[in-house]
């Protein structure tokens, strides 16, 4: 599409060498131009972020009212006119023995366990299904045994009893095992479908990841059994056998963000000619609208708020002075035991009550590395819309200190380790 093809001549010589004819066989063809959905500012902001502070890692960042890609942006990069006209040997063996791999295109050929921001899924599973009710309180101890098997929380000391809103914004596990097990395995699968989980989004580049949510016929066919109560907590916080890419969070998080609308994810908006004709063009489009309940949107705004801007929240890092930044830090280990590595998350969407962007935030831990989504991939969103908002009136309601329900114990806090 976008080289278009070589044109043939037919030249004919005499014997002593001479060109005698020249012909045109077939004309040659001009590739086309293709307009992207891209926002020139936001990409470098989200490379810029990345080269600041990921080794490895991607930002995604959407337009959550038509599904448009602002921003795909993977780290490391290389420089893409080193393949003008070719690439030399050499050069082509230093990024493929590249130990951080650039030539991988994190946000959306790479999947992983998504970690706590998976925790939006799974409320809304257990709040639409009628499992759970956002007043509804479960004690978020440091640990619970499910088995034989002790399943810990990733914050020591007891929390008491929280609801929905306060688990969010602490991002307590304990919790959330209860609560996948109340609500059980299918629900949970069917809403990370139903949010695009599991599905390529759809944008016209090779090598797209579908990810996986796991579900009895993976189970039985990998582990030679169906999912169980051990499996669904893995499950509720986002672990286990569920794989997500950048892409596809983002596209989560747009749907949370515009109330329940499924946009088709858009990155080419039109194909056109050297002479600027239009040849083809992408529209918005909605594929579908999640029925979400009013009281789920309330709960997961306010609960993502909370987490961003609310005492005990674990994503204050990514906090700004001039706009209410809505969202959700992760931290999952995923790869061989031995060679394990972290995937540091942070998801959501800004501004807060009426959202224009919806991101996610990736940051690959080295082996052995510890990452913590709050701590690591939360400043590389504040680092891009702290510039984006630079000099914007943007009201940010103020937040007083909820009234803090009747707790068990309230532990020093511990060193910001940010779920």
């Amino acid at each position: 599409m976008l080289t278009g093809k070589h044109g043939e001549y037919k030249l004919t010589f005499d014997k002593d060498g001479r060109k005698t004819s020249e012909r045109l066989v077939t004309p040659p063809q001009p590739g086309y131009n293709v307009v992207t959905t891209l926002d020139v500012r936001l990409q470098e902001l989200a490379e810029k972020a990345l080269e600041a502070k990921a080794k490895r890692g991607a930002i995604v960042i959407l337009d959550p009212n038509s599904g448009d890609v602002l921003a795909l942006a993977s780290w490391p990069a290389y420089d893409p006119n080193l393949f003008v006209p070719s690439i030399s040997t050499e050069q082509l063996q230093a990024l493929q023995n590249d130990p951080d791999i650039p030539l991988l295109p994190r946000a959306y050929r790479s999947s992983y366990p998504p970690g706590s921001t998976f925790k939006i899924a799974v409320g809304i599973a257990a709040l639409e299904s009628g499992a759970v009710r956002s007043d509804d309180q479960f004690n978020c101890v440091p640990a619970i045994q499910i088995g034989n098997v002790t399943f810990h929380n990733w914050k020591k000391g007891d929390r008491g009893s929280l609801n929905f809103v306060q688990a969010l914004t602490e991002s307590c596990d304990t919790w959330f095992y209860q609560v996948g097990i109340k609500t059980g395995a299918q629900p949970i699968i069917d809403w990370a479908l139903k949010l695009g989980f599991g599905a390529k989004c759809g944008i016209p580049l090779r090598g797209e990841a579908e990810g996986r949510v796991p579900n009895d016929e993976y189970m039985k066919a990998t582990h030679g059994r169906k999912l169980l109560n051990g499996d669904i907590a893995n499950l509720s916080i986002g672990q286990g056998d569920l794989q997500v890419t950048p892409l596809q969070m983002a596209q989560a998080m747009g749907i949370v963000a515009n109330g329940g609308t499924f946009y088709q994810t858009r990155l080419v908006q039109q194909v056109q000619t050297l002479d600027n004709e239009i040849v083809t063009a992408y529209q918005v489009r909605a594929k579908r609208t999640l029925d979400l309940l009013s009281e789920t949107r309330e709960q997961l705004r306010i609960g993502m708020i909370d987490a961003v801007n609310g005492r005990g929240g674990t994503g204050h890092q990514a906090s700004l002075d001039n706009v209410e930044v809505a969202g959700k830090t992760g931290t999952a280990q995923w790869g061989p035991k031995n060679k394990e590595r972290t995937a540091a998350w942070f998801a959501g969407f800004s501004p807060a009550d009426q959202p224009q962007y919806a991101f996610a935030a990736l940051y690959e831990g080295d082996v052995g590395s510890k990452v913590h989504g709050g701590s690591t991939a939360a400043p590389m969103i504040a680092d891009v819309f702290k510039e984006i908002y630079k000099g914007q009136e943007v009201a940010k309601r103020h937040r007083g200190e909820r009234e803090p329900e009747v707790r068990r114990a309230e532990p020093v806090e511990e060193e910001d380790e940010s779920d």
